[in-house]
C-alpha cells in the first residue's frame, strides 16, 4: 500500500484500507479455521474407519487373487517345484479368505480370523526368541555386531510382513 498517490498527495483512507484488509484476512482465517471442527462436532460426523478398512481388505483380496493367477502360470514352468507352488497357493488362498472374512463377505465359521491372530502371535514370539539368541551370541563374541544387525534386519522384515 503506497503512502502517496502518483500526484504526491497522501493516499486517501490508507489506514482504513489496511485495517479492513487485515480484518478480512483475520476473519477468513478464524472462520475457516474454527468453524469446521465445531460444525463437525455439532453434526456428530465420525469417521469410523470402515471405508478405509474395506478398501484395504479389497486391495489385499485383489493382491492375493493376482498371486494365485501368477502361480497358475508358474506351475507350468520347469524350474518351479510342485510342492512350493502348492504351499504358496494355500498361503494366498488363506489370505484371500481371511481378507474376505474381515471385509464381511464371508462368515467366520471356521475361525480364520482367530487362527490368523494366533499364528501372528506365535510368530512374534518365535522372532523374539531368535532376536534373543543372536544378541546373546553377539554378547558372547560368537558373532560380530555387523552379522547381528544383518540377521536382525531379516527378522525385522519378517515381522513387518505380519498382517495385523
Amino acid at each position: 500500500m503506497p503512502l502517496e498517490t502518483d500526484a504526491g498527495a497522501p493516499f486517501p483512507e490508507r489506514d482504513l484500507v489496511i485495517f479492513l484488509a487485515y480484518c478480512v484476512v483475520l476473519f477468513t482465517v478464524v472462520v475457516q479455521g474454527l468453524t469446521p471442527p465445531t460444525l463437525i462436532h455439532r453434526l456428530e460426523v465420525v469417521d469410523d474407519g470402515t471405508e478405509e478398512e474395506a478398501e484395504e481388505q479389497a486391495a489385499r483380496i485383489a493382491a492375493a487373487e493376482a498371486a494365485l493367477v501368477a502361480l497358475d502360470g508358474l506351475a507350468e514352468e520347469e524350474w518351479t517345484h510342485a510342492d512350493s507352488v502348492e504351499r504358496l497357493r494355500r498361503l494366498y488362498a488363506f489370505r484371500r479368505r481371511r481378507s474376505a472374512t474381515l471385509r464381511g463377505d464371508l462368515d467366520d465359521d471356521d475361525g480364520i480370523v482367530s487362527q490368523s491372530i494366533a499364528y501372528q502371535r506365535t510368530l512374534h514370539m518365535v522372532i523374539k526368541a531368535q532376536r534373543d539368541v543372536i544378541v546373546r551370541m553377539r554378547n558372547e563374541g560368537a558373532i560380530s555386531a555387523d552379522v547381528m544387525r544383518r540377521v536382525e534386519r531379516d527378522l525385522d522384515l519378517e515381522e513387518s510382513r505380519l498382517e495385523t
